[in-house]
């Protein structure tokens, strides 16, 4: 499950989708070039269409597919436009999406007087709780 985001009609870069529909690209299917996109992390979704005047729905990519390597955004040759979800589903989509990813992750907790933690990369956070 990926996650879409459109303007107040439904539309994406002036393509006009239906929600229920399956559509299929042409051509190489290359991120941020060529192909239906969407995003594996829900709030990404918010990069390309802010919350002020947007709608959102989950989708089901297939077929070829070209990842981006900036974000979790996805192209692919073809997308079937789920359900809207609206801000509140992708909130909801958001800690299921967290949830998941911690359920393999090895166990690091810093906690006591003088805990400490630390995260990496463009967008690390972390919390430490101690003295």
């Amino acid at each position: 499950m990926t996650y879409k985001g459109f303007d107040k009609d439904l539309k994406c870069r002036g393509f006009k989708y239906e929600i229920g529909k399956e559509y299929t690209a042409e051509g190489e299917i290359s991120a941020c070039k060529n192909g239906f996109h969407a995003c594996e992390v829900p709030l990404d979704v918010m990069t390309y269409y802010p919350p002020d005047d947007s709608r959102y729905c989950e989708v089901e990519q297939s077929g070829k597919m070209s990842k981006d390597s900036d974000d979790s955004k996805v192209a692919s040759q073809k997308i079937k436009i789920g359900a809207e979800i609206g801000i509140p589903g992708l909130v909801k989509a958001q800690i299921e999406w967290v949830r998941k990813s911690c359920e393999n992750a090895p166990e690091q907790i810093a906690q006591g007087d003088c805990g400490h933690a630390a995260a990496q990369g463009n967008c690390g956070h972390a919390a430490a709780q101690g003295y």
